[in-house]
Order: C-alpha cells, then sequence, then structure tokens
C-alpha cells in the first residue's frame, strides 16, 4: 500500500472516530442504550469496514463510501460484490446488536419480576 493511501486511510478512520464520538455525545441521554449503539456500530461498520474494488490490484477502500462512488460515478452501479458486502456487514452488525439488546432486555425482565405470596418482602 502506498505511504499516500495509508495517510488518507489514518485520516478517514480518525474522521469517523470524531463522528461517532460525536454521535455518542449527542445521544448519551437516550433512554434505550442498545438503540444509540446499534446506531454507532452500524455507523462504524458502514464507514470503516474495508472492501475491494472492482479493479484488480486496486488497495482497499471503505465499503460504504466505494458503493457511493460506484454507483454514481461509474456506468453500471454498483457491482454485486460490493453491493453484497455492504449488506452483509450491515446486516451483521444489525443481527449483533440485536441479539445484545434482547439479551439485556431478558436480563432486566428477570431483576424486575414480582415478589410472590410468599416472599412478602
Amino acid at each position: 500500500m502506498a505511504e499516500e493511501f495509508k495517510m488518507a486511510w489514518a485520516i478517514y478512520a480518525g474522521g469517523v472516530v470524531v463522528l461517532l464520538a460525536a454521535g455518542w455525545w449527542f445521544m448519551r441521554n437516550w433512554r434505550w442504550s442498545w438503540l444509540r449503539q446499534l446506531f454507532l456500530l452500524e455507523a462504524a461498520v458502514v464507514l470503516l469496514v474495508p472492501a475491494r474494488g472492482t479493479i484488480e490490484g486496486a488497495p482497499l477502500t471503505p465499503i460504504l463510501p466505494l458503493f457511493a462512488y460506484q454507483t454514481v460515478f461509474e456506468d453500471n452501479g454498483a457491482s454485486p460484490e460490493v453491493a453484497a458486502s455492504l449488506v452483509f456487514t450491515a446486516g451483521g452488525a444489525f443481527a449483533v446488536m440485536l441479539i445484545i439488546g434482547i439479551i439485556r432486555l431478558m436480563l432486566r425482565r428477570r431483576k424486575d419480576r414480582p415478589m410472590t405470596e410468599s416472599d412478602q418482602y
């Protein structure tokens, strides 16, 4: 990977981290924390997961900007490989956070169960 491309990746990753930190800051008082985490994880995944373009030997580029570039500027639109990668990365992050949200709801419900008649205190 060329030195310029490494520098561009570092600047891009730093910008995404700042964007995610700002998103966390403005959403920190939301009542449903797992929903906030879902939004931030989805944004991080689609903005930071690298993918290969259609050109052989091309360096890795972030998947969402690559998808947007191919959709807007290429004649045939986004390649099927890039579109599928975008769908699977976003879907995987969504599934992970959905499972975490369900587990948290189940654990909270278990903690908040009402007392039985035999246990009065």
